[in-house]
């Protein structure tokens, strides 16, 4: 006996989690909650905070 098919959104809930969070600012390790960007001593402008994949040192923010 097999298993019934997986729900379409419980596949698109695994390619999401597969994916991980998205590249951007708010995302990341460097950002913190002041606005600054500890790896370029910097706020980052608006614009560039709201672009995806944008920054090289992107690093996934640890969740805890």
């Amino acid at each position: 006996m097999s298993r019934h098919a997986e729900p379409e959104f419980l596949v698109q809930w695994r390619e999401w989690d597969r994916a991980g969070p998205p590249r951007c600012c708010h995302t990341c390790e460097h950002y913190g909650t002041d606005g600054l960007c500890v790896e370029f001593f910097m706020k980052p402008p608006k614009e560039f905070t709201d672009m995806v994949g944008e920054c090289p040192k992107w690093e996934r923010e640890v969740p805890f």
